[in-house]
């Protein structure tokens, strides 16, 4: 009887286990490629969210640095000059939209050589210009921080300061004629600069700083000079007729003569379009005034003449002058008419006052 009762419960169990771990195992024989794949795609949800989530990370790091150091575009050590005026487009096509123009001499920051096109900075973002139609020109005070490729210059010593308030601490001083990377015109009253890696402000007021572009300025200049140089041994004539007069052009101009401030008035018209006025007096009003050890290329000096000596003020200049480096001066007077010479002691003793014009 015993054996009937363990052979019984022996079929029993056997019974059990093919009922219910039978039915278990037919859905394991179905689902484990599926649960597999659902969770082999959820690892690499898993490990790509962690990847975003890193970069994320790494993301708010760098805008932190970026914020202090301002690294958000490397630019490199070279701007775009445009040898004519050319169209600023979009993408690196001639049919791409046009986004601008750039006019001879203008430069803006590069970015890349993109085949026959320059990647450029250009209104907060990248554009292209052709090759075709500029040169490379490299900084004169690079930075690798976002720029506009300006630079805001003194005019006087002044202040910069960490925020844009007269009353935000001081981080330091932008002397006369010095210059900064310009990064906006942050209001009517400041403008945003970079200053030892990070973002600071200086006044925008027209008496204490100006905007300009070095390298432009350079070419002008170049130009300028270049330009007075191709009529050297042009006869001198006291009162010869100027090119302009207020802007218009003088019908009876010919260039077969000049005095000195129509030498001067031609070779900025004639190098970089600059209309200056036509007598020395007049043009002494013009630019900004610098002093006699400040002097660089394309300067203009002026001098009494034997005429002017005693008279005052303004009245006393008589001459005019380019100072063009090097302690030389191009100008025109007497025989020989226009030419090169030393600016020596005898034409130092004649200074009045400078300007610069660009």
């Amino acid at each position: 009887m015993k054996r009937i009762v363990v052979i019984f419960l022996c079929v029993f169990v056997i019974l059990s286990t093919v009922v219910f771990f039978g039915c278990d195992s037919k859905n394991k024989s179905k689902m484990p490629e599926d649960l597999l794949e659902n969770e082999l795609d959820i690892g690499n949800d898993i490990d790509q969210d962690i990847d975003i989530i890193e970069d994320i990370g790494e993301g708010e790091d760098e805008s932190l640095d970026q914020e202090s150091a301002q690294p958000a575009l490397a630019l490199s050590r070279y701007k775009v000059q445009a040898t004519t005026t050319v169209n600023i487009r979009s993408q690196a096509s001639s049919s791409s939209q046009v986004l601008g123009q750039l006019n001879s001499f203008d430069t803006l920051p590069l970015i890349a050589k993109a085949g026959n096109w320059y990647q450029v900075y250009y209104n907060n973002t990248p554009a292209y210009v052709s090759a075709s139609y500029a040169n490379l020109v490299e900084w004169s005070n690079h930075t690798d921080q976002l720029v506009t490729g300006l630079e805001v210059q003194a005019l006087t010593t002044v202040n910069i300061r960490q925020e844009p308030s007269s009353s935000s601490a001081v981080l330091g001083k932008l002397n006369r004629l010095e210059h900064l990377p310009l990064v906006a015109e942050y209001s009517r009253d400041w403008r945003e600069v970079i200053y030892q890696g990070k973002k600071a402000y200086v006044s925008a007021n027209p008496e204490y700083t100006r905007v300009f572009d070095p390298e432009k300025n350079k070419a002008l200049i170049d130009n300028i000079i270049a330009e007075g140089k191709k009529v050297l041994g042009v006869p001198y004539e006291y009162g010869a007729q100027r090119l302009h007069f207020n802007g218009k052009l003088n019908p009876k101009f010919t260039g077969k003569t000049f005095d000195c401030s129509s030498f001067v008035q031609y070779a900025f018209y004639m190098g970089a379009n600059i209309i200056l006025q036509a007598d020395s007096r007049s043009q002494s009003r013009e630019g900004i005034l610098i002093h006699e050890h400040e002097l660089e290329a394309g300067d203009l000096i002026f001098m009494w003449s034997s005429a002017r000596r005693y008279n005052t003020g303004i009245e006393r200049i008589g001459h005019v002058v380019i100072y063009i480096g090097d302690n030389k001066i191009l100008h025109t007077w007497g025989t020989g008419g226009v030419r090169i010479q030393e600016y020596s002691s005898g034409w130092r003793e004649r200074f009045i006052l400078a300007r610069r014009m660009l």
